[in-house]
């Protein structure tokens, strides 16, 4: 049985728009983010780990980097 890709095009656009308004820690984004993110969960109540798997994604594709800001991990556009 062959999984069916999943489109994150949108989501991503979204993301990359939020991280450069300024909702840029992952807290942030994941209550930005609920809704789009329910129907791309593996589990119920993982909206986080949708988030979380994106931010990595765009991250190796050279579109954002990391800073650690204190206790908080901030997300920024890649210049």
């Amino acid at each position: 049985m062959t999984k069916q890709a999943r489109d994150y095009t949108d989501f991503d656009k979204k993301m990359l728009a939020l991280i450069a308004s300024g909702e840029n820690t992952a807290a942030a984004l994941t209550t930005a983010l609920d809704a789009e993110a329910k129907p791309l969960m593996n589990q119920p109540k993982e909206e986080f780990r949708v988030v979380d798997r994106r931010l990595q994604a765009l991250r190796k594709k050279g579109l954002i980097t990391w800073e650690r800001r204190g206790q908080f991990v901030v997300w920024s556009l890649m210049k």
